[in-house]
């Protein structure tokens, strides 16, 4: 049965300006890295030059210059629209893909929808990756309602995310999750682009993980507990110490999340992509030496995107000849080799 209760257009505005905010609070990020108890091997006769390092990545279709999706972060209001112009235009400049924060705003306001749809304007050639609740469907959202979001930023790619903690912290939040994997596997077959699954920082088993691919999810972003809360950030929106102290660490850690992912796969060509404290281009080889395919991250790129265009690339360029350097300094000279690392275990 459809549940028909869910949050107003305004409602949801206010909410994202929120989200903005105190997510560029520091205690909404773990106090702790989940990578930092890993060490990659140090190769001091790589047999290579640093030039011959390739980061590159093929992602539906296109190719990146280094696997990297800028994480789904915002759009729907005009917070959201700076931000999204600067984080496009970046992409775009570098080569990197690029997630949306949740469309379902732009289904209701047009001028929501336009600054998601901003984002293909200023990004045409690069990998772009549409976000809707997968709750939603038992929210009067039908097919037609994720077909519109993938046609709002003409997408590559579209992000279901999972976030039943955020919700159930949300004032009215969407909280019936009853029956939604067969409505996940429909989506599979009437989207006409691949289906990526995400959590917004609280992590998938390797069960969900299991789940999900078996009805033929293209990738699992496990977006783990160690970088953003968003139970944090719901508990603030409701001021209330108490929930923002128990559910903050709720969940499971990204370098956890993500092997339990790599061993829930059903085929080589799904793909695990690791979130969630991903807080340096060093961290993002861990997460390839644990079985990740790619790696996204949000807030190192939120921070410019208020600034500017040039801020982003600024950053993007960085964590592309950061990723190179570590790749050389452990002796890969390619990505998929980076799988066959060893990490040690502190």
């Amino acid at each position: 049965m459809t549940t028909t209760k869910s949050q107003n257009a305004d409602d949801m505005e206010a909410r994202k300006g929120d989200h903005i905010r105190l997510c560029l609070d520091d205690d909404s990020q773990a106090d702790y890295s989940v990578f930092q108890k890993y060490r990659l091997p140090y190769v001091a006769l790589p047999e290579m030059t640093l030039d011959e390092v390739d980061a590159r990545y093929e992602l539906c279709g296109k190719t990146l210059s280094m696997p990297l999706i800028i994480a789904s972060m915002t759009g729907g209001s005009e917070h959201g629209r700076t931000i999204n112009t600067n984080l496009a235009k970046a992409a775009e400049a570098c080569g990197v893909a690029m997630g949306v924060g949740s469309q379902r705003i732009g289904l209701e306001k047009q001028d929501a929808k336009d600054t998601f749809k901003l984002v293909r304007k200023y990004a045409p050639n690069a990998c772009i990756i549409a976000n809707m609740g997968a709750v939603q469907l038992n929210y009067g959202h039908s097919v037609e309602s994720y077909r519109a979001v993938v046609d709002m930023v003409q997408a590559d790619a579209l992000y279901l995310h999972l976030n039943p903690l955020q919700e159930a912290l949300q004032p009215g939040g969407d909280t019936d999750f009853r029956s939604l994997l067969p409505r996940i596997e429909e989506l599979v077959h009437k989207i006409p682009v691949p289906i990526f699954v995400k959590e917004v920082g609280h992590g998938i088993s390797g069960e969900v993980a299991r789940q999900l691919f078996e009805v033929g999810v293209q990738a699992v972003d496990v977006a783990g507990v160690g970088g953003t809360s968003y139970a944090w950030v719901e508990a603030e929106r409701l001021h209330n110490a108490a929930f923002a102290d128990w559910f903050k660490d709720v969940g499971i850690a990204t370098d956890e999340a993500v092997k339990a992912a790599v061993k829930a796969k059903k085929h080589e060509s799904q793909l695990v992509i690791a979130s969630g404290g991903i807080r340096s281009p060093v961290d993002a080889l861990k997460a390839r030496a644990l079985g990740a395919n790619l790696f996204s991250a949000a807030v190192p790129f939120l921070r410019p995107a208020i600034e500017s265009t040039e801020a982003v690339t600024r950053t993007i360029l960085d964590w592309q000849q950061g990723l190179k350097i570590a790749m050389f300094a452990s002796g890969v000279a390619d990505w998929q080799a980076a799988h066959h690392l060893s990490t040690k275990n502190e």
